[in-house]
């Protein structure tokens, strides 16, 4: 076992004999989720072959509390770690760590955690319904690939602001829908059906004018909710440099066990001298559940990139025939309220000049790629605790 993995088993361990006294104090629930899956990965193209992989998706171990000070303010606190089954590999608050105060006005958090945009991910985003592509597809959904520090000849390189995400390491990239560290959120009450909250990360280091800001509107009523996001990352990338994401999402239950979702996006990004980066995306989703069946059915789209894209600095393919799209569909049996067995179909059609892969598994400029059907099957375990 790995060094980072023995000090993160010492660390829960720890954390768990400390909970309980605390417990009598302020209300402690430790939570988590071991789900792993086989994934096939076909479609590469002559000599590239298949591979099939044991993958970890989104495994955790979390710690989260509430104590009450009265005249109804509580503090809470959570401290959630991502690590791998499979691999057994992990880092303690990997996922977030963040500590803040709730009451009347709504909730407070600073620290280390997801922003709004994330939330919207719930309505209709990739991954959502079954458990196997990651979070954030490479020009799908809020673009995982944007803001990767690198120089004016595309090589990895570093800024001012690399400590806007928490990390300080020249690679680090900036999707949209992320963790931020050195992050404060709020959350409003929910009024009528309508809630809103707002996200800041600071650049908190010296020669960094930097910022990731997020913020979202949102209405939720009876069996339809509707939300509107907009982000902005300042100065992040580089000096003059506003990169921004406006994203509207909405979901409708059908009946109690049909629901259908959906989600619309557009993509800017600074590019001075050149024309700005845009792409404008969208996905649609049903899930329909049956006693212990679950199935579901999505389809997402990359439009095409206009603009230029010198050096690449994000996951968007530009031009004509730079358009594609991923089909899933999944199947989840429970076995009970807190197990399920699930398998997927992914299948993603590149367009004849884009080289998206499937999980987000490269940034612009991949070999090989270009015009691929890329397919992938998965099926694997989940548990929660």
């Amino acid at each position: 076992m790995s060094f980072k993995a023995n000090a993160l088993a010492g660390s829960v361990i720890a954390m768990i004999v400390l909970a309980s006294p605390v417990h009598a104090q302020s209300n402690v629930t430790v939570y988590g989720r071991l789900n792993v899956g086989l994934v096939n990965y076909s479609g590469y193209g002559q000599g590239r072959g298949a591979a099939t992989q044991e993958n970890n998706l989104s495994s955790r171990i979390g710690f989260k509390g509430r104590e009450d000070l009265g005249d109804g303010l509580a503090a809470t606190f959570m401290l959630e770690s991502g690590f791998s089954p499979d691999t057994g590999a992990g880092a303690l608050g990997s996922r977030e760590s963040s500590v803040g105060l709730q009451g009347s006005f709504g909730s407070v958090k600073l620290g280390y955690m997801l922003n709004p945009l994330d939330d919207l991910h719930g309505i209709a985003g990739p991954g959502y319904q079954s458990s196997m592509m990651n979070d954030n597809l490479n020009g799908f959904w809020a673009n995982g690939y944007s803001n990767t520090f690198t120089d004016t000849s595309g090589n990895a390189g570093s800024t001012a602001c690399t400590q806007v995400a928490g990390n300080g390491g020249a690679t680090n990239s900036f999707a949209f829908d992320s963790r931020f560290g050195n992050s404060i959120r709020y959350d409003s009450p929910v009024i009528n059906g309508f809630s809103a909250a707002t996200h800041l990360s600071l650049g908190e280091v010296t020669g960094c004018n930097g910022m990731a800001w997020s913020s979202k509107v949102q209405y939720q009523r009876d069996a339809a909710i509707v939300a509107l996001d907009y982000d902005l990352h300042h100065n992040v990338r580089g000096t003059a440099l506003n990169d921004q994401l406006l994203m509207l999402a909405a979901g409708y239950s059908v009946t109690p066990s049909l629901y259908l979702g959906g989600y619309f996006q557009a993509l800017k990004y600074s590019n001075p001298g050149l024309r700005d980066l845009r792409q404008n995306g969208f996905g649609l989703t049903a899930r329909k559940k049956e006693g212990q069946h679950t199935l579901e059915l999505s389809w997402y789209h990359a439009g095409q990139g206009h603009g230029d894209q010198t050096p690449v600095f994000s996951g968007i393919y530009v031009g004509n025939g730079s358009a594609s799209n991923i089909i899933m569909l999944g199947y989840r049996y429970a076995l009970s309220k807190r197990t399920e067995l699930w398998s997927q179909l992914v299948q993603l059609r590149n367009g004849s000049n884009a080289k998206y892969d499937i999980g987000g598994a490269g940034s612009a400029g991949g070999n090989g790629l270009a015009g691929r059907n890329i397919r992938a099957v998965a099926a694997g375990i989940k548990h929660d605790f």
